[in-house]
């Protein structure tokens, strides 16, 4: 089933890049578990509730820490801490059902990469882990931090493609409208569909299958 408020086909000669956790990867209790241990560690408890921690994703991450208290310092000390215990607890996260069927299908059709904010090589190992193949490249927040610059790099890999950025929060939504790909978002990751629909994305997602219809004729 998809929302689709502005477009009627298949979309054809897609470049597909999709974002990891939330839409590949189902971990989203994990993260904030660790995410707010590690706050509450510095003394800093303003981001321990869940709206509070999902407010974060509604743009860049960074920013939004900075706008609710964060000085840099912190922010860069936060993310040092948070970094390793999140390569950690990637083993306690699995996919999200269907997914590897959904991915392994669509990269035996089209170009396929992962665009996340997320470690390169815990991203690598989550994949090789749970036999999704075909990926042509994972865009990690280790090779660039901006998902606008990672969107534009694959972008320019495929210039005869038609890009589109599938992600599940308001943020993924207008970073990928701002690069000039086609934002797509999924209902079952973090962001609500009430959320996602202010991110303006041109079709929401309600389930794995789905996304086979939109790019598989």
């Amino acid at each position: 089933m998809c929302y689709n408020p502005r477009m009627e086909s298949v979309i054809k000669n897609p470049i597909i890049m999709l974002d990891f956790d939330g839409v590949v990867a189902d971990s989203l209790e994990v993260y904030f578990s660790e995410f707010t241990r590690a706050c509450s560690e510095m003394g800093f408890t303003r981001l321990n509730s869940r709206e509070a921690f999902l407010k974060l994703f509604e743009g860049n991450v960074v920013r939004q820490l900075f706008w609710a208290g964060f000085p840099m310092y912190r922010i860069r000390r936060l993310l040092r801490t948070f970094a390793p215990r999140i390569a950690e607890a990637h083993r306690r996260v699995g996919p999200f059902a269907e997914m590897p069927e959904v991915v392994r299908d669509l990269a035996a059709a089209y170009p396929v990469y992962v665009i996340t904010s997320n470690a390169t090589d815990a991203i690598l190992d989550f994949l090789l882990r749970h036999n999704i193949c075909g990926i042509r490249d994972v865009l990690g927040s280790d090779k660039e931090r901006s998902k606008i610059k990672k969107i534009r790099s694959i972008m320019r890999r495929h210039p005869d493609l038609t890009p589109c950025y599938i992600g599940d929060t308001k943020g993924d939504m207008r970073e990928a409208r701002h690069a000039g790909a086609i934002p797509i978002a999924v209902a079952w990751g973090w962001h609500t569909v009430a959320k996602l629909i202010e991110g303006k994305p041109q079709l929401i997602v309600h389930d794995p299958q789905a996304l086979k219809k939109i790019f598989l004729p």
